[in-house]
């Protein structure tokens, strides 16, 4: 699951554990039982055959519509989905800083695309609008993503770090390490992919890319990526959760090279027992905070793989492991607590 499905699930537990009454408004259900402290709210998924950002922004405001009169809103989704609702309170949790949003309704598009664009673009700025109310509370899943939302939009808002299960990924932290980088991640653009195949083509060490596609343009990023690889290097798709932590298990390096708001896979390897090589930007200053494991560029990081490999900085694993300790399932719940009582 992604990072935005990680954390509600783990928002939905700490409530019903609570006994707080609990509902959850959504387009699609996850697996999950409903209680007497528990229901789920499931509106209608509408089909086009075309237009699909027509009906996510038609679905978009029948949920909200759909949301009857809560104490508190958490508004959970990966992006920038804001409608009026009749909660008393709103908060956003706010996975990322929302500078594609305002990119987006910057942009010209002309002809009929223009007129379809411009109505996406008028949802999107009624969302961010409604983003700089001063009855909607916001919640950052970082420092940096705090600071860009202050440079973006003037607002505060408070910081309560995604939940990682690291208890999971104990058993495996001690586990003999093989000379082998690994990458975990979905197949899309801003991932950055193209520069992972490089460095490894550039190392002298087995490398594996575990990523997840769904859609085509996320398989066709897949394929270019296959064209491009040593032999050096092997590429897995759609692998299950259980084959990804044993294929952590065996790694002694865990390679990113995209930009996060946080990043949940680089603490999941941390956990595991990795050695995390990461840019030397974005939030990857606070989830890793020893420059000697961030990069400068991609020969930088071809270079400390190599001297992760060669036990240069073993003597970082316990303080690294120390360190992701106030990103765990736990921390984030008793933060979100907290917060409810405050109110």
């Amino acid at each position: 699951m992604g990072g935005a499905e990680v954390t509600s699930l783990s928002l939905i537990d700490v409530l019903i554990t609570n006994k707080i009454k609990t509902t959850l408004y959504c387009i699609k259900s996850p697996d999950i039982e409903q209680t007497n402290l528990f229901s789920i709210h499931q509106i209608k998924q509408k089909k086009f055959p075309i237009f699909w950002r027509y009906q996510r922004m038609a679905e978009v405001k029948s949920l909200f519509n759909s949301v009857s009169n809560e104490n508190i809103l958490f508004v959970m989704s990966g992006g920038l989905t804001l409608e009026k609702s009749n909660a008393k309170l709103v908060y956003v949790y706010c996975h990322s800083s929302f500078s594609r949003e305002l990119e987006f309704v910057k942009r010209k598009f002309h002809g009929i695309r223009g007129i379809y664009y411009k109505i996406i673009q008028n949802s999107v700025q009624k969302s961010i609008e409604l983003l700089k109310n001063k009855d909607i509370k916001l919640i950052s899943n970082s420092n940096f993503t705090k600071t860009e939302i202050k440079k973006n939009f003037d607002k505060d808002s408070c910081v309560i770090y995604p939940p990682v299960d690291i208890n999971k990924f104990c058993n495996i932290s001690n586990k003999q390490k093989e000379s082998k980088v690994i990458t975990i991640s979905r197949f899309s653009v801003e991932k950055n992919l193209e520069s992972v195949i490089e460095i490894f083509n550039n190392t002298d060490f087995f490398c594996e890319l575990i990523g997840s596609a769904k859609h085509k343009n996320q398989f066709k990023i897949l394929e270019n990526l296959q064209k491009v690889k040593g032999k050096n290097v092997k590429i897995y798709n759609n692998v299950s959760p259980q084959n990804i932590i044993e294929i952590l298990a065996t790694a002694k390096v865990y390679l990113h090279t995209s930009k996060e708001t946080f990043g949940i896979s680089v603490i999941e390897s941390i956990a595991s027992g990795c050695i995390p090589i990461v840019p030397d930007n974005s939030a990857h200053k606070e989830t890793v905070p020893f420059e000697e494991l961030r990069y400068k560029d991609n020969e930088d990081a071809v270079k400390k793989i190599s001297d992760a490999m060669h036990g240069k900085f073993d003597d970082l694993r316990p303080k690294l492991f120390k360190h992701i300790q106030k990103f765990s399932s736990e921390t984030f719940q008793k933060n979100i607590i907290e917060l409810i009582k405050k109110n």
